[in-house]
Parts: C-alpha cells; structure tokens; sequence
C-alpha cells in the first residue's frame, strides 16, 4: 500500500484545493482502505496573486457575449446534447423558468391550466430548511445545505422564477423546472467562484430528480428544444468571433489561470523544487508514492521527472494535463524538443477527457513510455477540467495503483 501525493493546477486556490482533496480522501477510503493521500497545494505561493496583471488590460469587461444559431440536432450526441444544455444552464439557471413567449424580463402569458405554483414554492420552501437524507449526502460536495437554501431562495426569488410560480409554465413542468434551475444555481455559482463541480453528472441528476420529487412532480430529461429555443448553442459555436472585440472581458475570466501557466513557464523552477521536496517527506514516511498531478501540477511533476530522477516516486498520474502538448510544441522547459523521456521517468498514466479544452492524449508524443485513458465526465468545458476528481473511474485507477 502505498501513499498519493496530489498536485493540484493552474488557477487553483483554497478553499476550492481543500475541497478536492477531501473528496480524495473520501473516494479513495472505498477503494484503496488505509492509504494515505497527502497534500501538495502550492497556489498562493508560486501562483499570481489574484489582483495582479489586470492593469494592462484595454478596455472594459463586458457582461455578455454575443449569441450565434443553434446547433443542428444531428450534429449533437446524447451525451453532447446535455453538456451543451448544462454548460448552458451553469451561466444562465433561470433561463428554463422562462417560456417560449417571454419577453426576456420574465413576463409571460399564464400556461393554461397549470396552478401549482403555490404548491411547489411552499414545499421549496420547506425543502431549503430540511432536506432529505439522499440530497444531504450530495451536498457534502456542493457547499452543503446552506449552498441549497441559498440557491433555492435565489431561484424562487427572481423575476422568471416569481412569474413562473404566478403563472406556471404547463401541466407538470414547474417541478423540474424549479429542481433544474436550482442546481444549475448551485453549481454554476461554485464554478463562478473558482471551485470546481464535485459532482458526476449522474450526481447532478439525481439531485435534480429528488428535488422534483420533494417539490411534488415527476423527473424527465432536459431535451435539445430547450437549447434551440434559448440560442444556448452559441456557448460552443458562437464565441470565437467576439474575441477580439471582448479581449477584456476574456482575460478577466481566465485570470489567474493563464497566468499560473505563464509564470511556471517563465520561473517554474521554485515549484518544481517544492513538488520534489514534498515527493522526498512522504516517501521517507510511506516509501515510494503514486503522485496524481492535475494540469498545471501535471506539467511541473513532468518537467521536474525529465529532469531528475526521484526513486520516491513510483507512477505518476496526470489528469487534464497539457505536458505532452508543450513538449511537442518545444514548450516544457525540462526536456529538449523531439527529445524522448529519459530512462528513469517513472510509469506513467495520463487521464484526459475529450470535452476537457486543457486536457491532451500523452502517448502519441511519447509512444510506448505512458498509457492514456480517456474518461468522460459529461459535463461541458470549464467544468469537465475539473471532473477527473468525482469520476469513479478515477478512484478505481488509484486503487488499483496505490494498492498494488
């Protein structure tokens, strides 16, 4: 049995680490028993702070970007449909409380027949203060009952929500409508505030489905229209052509991420010297480690292993990782151009998720020295940079390894 040592990424601070590391600790008690997973959070040490490098920005950031024709139906998977639709759904919650002749402000025509308004908003009430034993358990990741009520009290609060529950939204609609808005809020709000979804998508839906059963109605799926009819398609194929007129507003958003990347990039050595430092304390207690390395993390522990050999570690796993990507564009500082791995770099295994914009297949670059696995969060990018950590597939692969 040996111990993980877990590296996070770029743009990472706390509490969003702690966060991660406790569902680790908790995952991995199910299926490697008895292993120890160690910290390595080097955020507010080698990161940029978050209120440096925005004076050189030009212009001013701007709220909204602008929206594109919807995708075809045919060009979307299932599984496509949903990430587009949640993605959606994550900057926009309350948009599935609003109906087809909404004037955008929430005002709308009554759905004919449709009087379950006080109804849902009396048990949606009664659910913020006491939810049930199946929804407490998931929101242990999502901030806890407190993040519920606050997202409960927001949707039931908002114009589209408080037009919806006066004038209903169709025979049997608002129940979903109410539970989907609300964990849109819930998660939405978590990723706006750095924190990654904790969540798998059958997570997500579940917690959907029990909210709509407490607010008295019956779960379906959330279907392609809801996307064609709010232009939601534009989040994937639309935003590209606002860059250069929103370069404010972009940077504004991926700030400090990029600038984590940039400055490891620059002056990476420092991070590189603590990842080795924490790598040779929990060997000398646990012997060698299985050292999971997310993006950013996952670049400094690749550089850092070309460089020099650590017999304290004994596999790396990266996650969402873009070493392979820098070294085939001659970008990572520890190892030449074209250059192969040296012959001390340790096994190797290297997670991806197609959906994840900062996550690369390793093994073309370096064939037959690391192993891909490509796994699917479902969830839509940013989200699905950070939906390695929840993925049950994941904890099995560190089971295994740190069992071994």
């Amino acid at each position: 049995m040996s111990a993980l040592l877990f590296v996070h990424g770029t743009g990472v601070r706390q509490p969003a680490y702690g966060e991660t590391l406790e569902l680790l600790r908790t995952a991995l008690a199910r299926t490697a028993p008895g292993a120890p997973v160690h910290d390595c959070y080097w955020g507010d040490t080698f990161g940029v702070p978050a209120d440096a490098g925005t004076a050189a920005l030009p212009g001013a950031p701007v709220p909204d970007l602008p929206a594109d024709d919807p995708a075809p139906e045919e060009e979307l998977t299932s599984e496509d449909r949903q990430a587009v639709v949640w993605g959606a759904l994550y900057d926009d919650p309350l948009a599935v409380l609003r109906r087809p002749e909404d004037d955008g402000q929430g005002v709308g025509a009554s759905a004919f027949g449709d009087r379950s308004g006080p109804e849902v908003e009396h048990r949606a009430r009664a659910l913020a203060e006491d939810p049930p034993e199946r929804l407490t358990a998931l929101l242990g990741l999502a901030g806890g009952p407190a993040a519920l009520r606050a997202s409960l009290t927001a949707v039931l609060d908002s114009e589209p929500g408080r037009d919806a529950l006066t004038h209903g939204l169709g025979p049997g609609q608002l129940p979903q409508a109410v539970a989907t808005a609300t964990v849109a809020h819930l998660l939405g709000s978590a990723l706006r505030r750095g924190t990654p979804v904790l969540w798998t998508t059958d997570q997500r839906d579940e917690a959907v489905r029990v909210v709509t059963g407490e607010l008295g109605g019956q779960a379906r799926g959330i279907g392609l229209g809801v996307l064609v009819l709010h232009g939601w398609a534009a989040h994937r194929f639309g935003v590209m052509r606002a860059v250069e007129k929103r370069r404010a507003w972009l940077m504004a958003r991926i700030h400090p991420q990029a600038g984590d990347i940039l400055k490891y990039l620059a002056r990476g050595a420092a991070l590189r010297a603590f990842i080795k430092d924490r790598v040779t304390a929990v060997a000398r207690e646990h012997g060698p480690v299985t050292l999971l390395a997310h993006s950013l993390g996952g670049v400094a522990a690749v550089d850092l292993l070309a460089q020099e050999e650590l017999p304290g570690v004994r596999h790396l796993v990266t996650v969402g990782s873009q070493a392979a990507h820098l070294h085939e564009i001659g970008a990572l500082p520890g190892l030449d151009p074209g250059k192969p791995l040296p012959e001390h770099f340790p096994a190797w295994t290297n997670v991806y998720d197609a959906r994840d914009l900062l996550g690369f297949p390793a093994e073309p670059v370096f064939p037959a020295r690391v192993t891909d696995l490509e796994l699917s969060s479902g969830q839509p990018f940013p989200a699905a940079h950070s939906g390695y950590f929840p993925n049950p597939e994941v904890h099995r692969l560190l089971g295994r390894l740190l069992g071994a």
